[in-house]
């Protein structure tokens, strides 16, 4: 079944539905132009813009209405980072460093730390 689209709304034109326009005053790239209804035709014919016209598609898909047009992100899986050793350095050594440079505080012993010398404050 072939449908057509809505010059004005964009709305769907199935066969045997809608009304077929020719302009015959200018030169126009589509020769015929097809419409939903009556009321489409006659916004068209008064230059009316659908953007401003809330019941159209052109508006619904500016002020992003309807959530076909949002694009949904796929998760990625997490890049598993693997230890490798370097040249002229061997993995052990790499994890000793590491180690050493990343030493643990103890954040709920220092908070109580803090809340104590506070309660002395007062």
């Amino acid at each position: 079944m072939r449908t057509q689209e809505c010059e004005f709304s964009h709305f769907t034109i199935h066969p045997g539905h809608g009304r077929r326009y020719v302009p015959f005053a200018f030169l126009s790239t589509k020769p015929v132009l097809a419409f939903c209804r009556p009321k489409t035709f006659a916004m068209y014919m008064r230059k009316k813009n659908p953007r401003f016209y809330q019941w159209t598609k052109t508006y619904r898909r500016i002020h992003r209405k309807t959530t076909n047009d949002r694009v949904i992100r796929t998760r990625r899986a997490k890049v598993a980072r693997i230890p490798r050793a370097i040249v002229g350095c061997e993995l052990a050594q790499i994890q000793e460093v590491r180690a050493s440079k990343a030493k643990k505080v103890d954040r709920s012993a220092r908070a109580k730390a803090v809340r104590a010398e506070l309660a002395d404050r007062k």
